[in-house]
């Protein structure tokens, strides 16, 4: 009897420990599948924010202007937009005609590389065309990752923003414009491409974008490096849509904290002439006092060719001033004034050509262009021809 008891006590303990170590093989299962998922993954934001996202996202709402989708796109991902800022109501021939001349301009890259952006749902932004951010929309869509590029314009509104979108169990991965940061940096937008390369697993075409803009914008910042300070240009950053007239104004100058007059101190090394915080409007007499000796003239509201600036009545009150005497008036390529997507670095040369000719007499702004969008998207003859001529190069007015 004591044999069989002591058999039969052990038989016990050996079931019972069975029974233990199978209920916490099952605990340790679900903490698996509820918090290490291989279905998921979290990553850093420009936030510093933990998120956790799925592993291989497949609806993706985009709220930018622009980069998330073109970068997207280089990852071979784009149709997995299901909605975004877009601008769903296209410009139509006439909407700018100046001298004859039809300056319309419908340069969103994005649509030209992928036209079926013209098919998705716009959810609204934070600035822009596209209405107030709609978060009832953004729930019909039933995305499963929503990547917000903040600008930096509306940040309490932002942030109860994705407050709503993360209470409805939408994960949110942020991006950050550089006007964000109290000193705007080429290095947040390679930033931006980087956390996306990890967000959708594409961290070796993350690095390959990043290598295309940034090898550009070295060979440029090296030649103008090469120029002293008592010889740097004093220029303007200008946007001359035709309503600021209505506003009481000649047009608007860019100042400290946007990312366009850091690209000219720091990469063009120009002085720029505007001195205030962001972008302003100002009145005929304080351009006369900045006098410049360069106009760069960015596309808004319509593309503006030099000849603008030089003929037409309205601005006829500030003919003395010294870019207009000289002729140093120089549109950019026809893309939104905000210089912010991956198509930077070809207003960046364009400027760099204008103020500085003599040390880039040497390119062909047309020829280095084509070959820095072939380069970045991989596009073919007809999609590069279209995104060329999209830029409106004809009107630039540079040697």
């Amino acid at each position: 009897m004591k044999y069989a008891w002591t058999t039969f006590t052990i038989l016990l303990i050996l079931v019972l420990a069975a029974v233990f170590t199978v209920g916490c093989t099952d605990e340790a299962t679900d903490m698996d599948e509820n918090n290490l998922s291989p279905e998921y993954k979290t990553i850093t934001d420009m936030r510093g924010m933990e998120v956790t996202i799925p592993k291989d996202p497949q609806r993706v709402v985009a709220m930018s202007r622009s980069l998330i989708d073109t970068t997207m796109y280089r990852f071979g991902i784009e149709d997995r937009i299901v909605g975004g800022s877009i601008c769903n109501s296209p410009l139509k021939k006439g909407t700018y005609v100046w001298k004859g001349t039809d300056y319309t301009v419908n340069t969103w890259i994005g649509k030209i590389l992928y036209p079926g952006l013209e098919k998705q749902i716009n959810v609204g932004g934070f600035g822009g065309p596209y209405g107030q951010p709609n978060v009832e929309t953004i729930a019909e869509l039933d995305p499963d990752l929503f990547i917000l590029r903040d600008l930096g314009e509306q940040e309490e509104n932002t942030k109860k923003f994705i407050e709503q979108l993360n209470g409805m169990g939408i994960p949110v991965v942020v991006l950050r414009y550089p006007s964000c940061y109290e000193n705007p940096d080429v290095k947040t937008i390679y930033e931006e491409v980087m956390v996306l390369g990890r967000v959708f697993g594409k961290e070796n075409d993350a690095e390959r974008i990043v290598d295309t803009m940034e090898s550009r914008v070295d060979f440029i910042s090296k030649r103008t490096g090469e120029v002293t300070e008592n010889l740097k240009k004093d220029v303007l950053y200008f946007g001359a849509p035709t309503w600021a007239q209505d506003k009481g104004g000649v047009g608007y100058a860019f100042g400290s904290r946007t990312i366009e007059v850091s690209l000219m101190e720091e990469i063009l090394n120009v002085n720029n002439v505007y001195p205030e915080n962001g972008r302003n409007l100002i009145s005929s007499e304080q351009l006369l006092a900045l006098d410049p000796e360069i106009i760069l003239l960015s596309t808004w509201s319509g593309y503006h060719p030099p000849r603008q600036l030089y003929d037409e009545e309205i601005y006829g009150n500030i003919q003395e001033m010294k870019a207009i005497t000289e002729e140093e008036i120089y549109s950019l390529a026809a893309t939104p004034c905000k210089s912010e997507r991956l198509e930077f670095p070809v207003n960046l040369m364009i400027s760099a050509k204008a103020v500085y000719p003599e040390k880039f007499e040497d390119i062909d702004l047309e020829t280095w262009i084509r070959e820095y969008i072939i380069e970045l998207y991989g596009t073919d003859k007809e999609m590069t021809d279209e995104i060329m001529d999209a830029f409106m190069l004809e009107y630039l007015e540079i040697v």
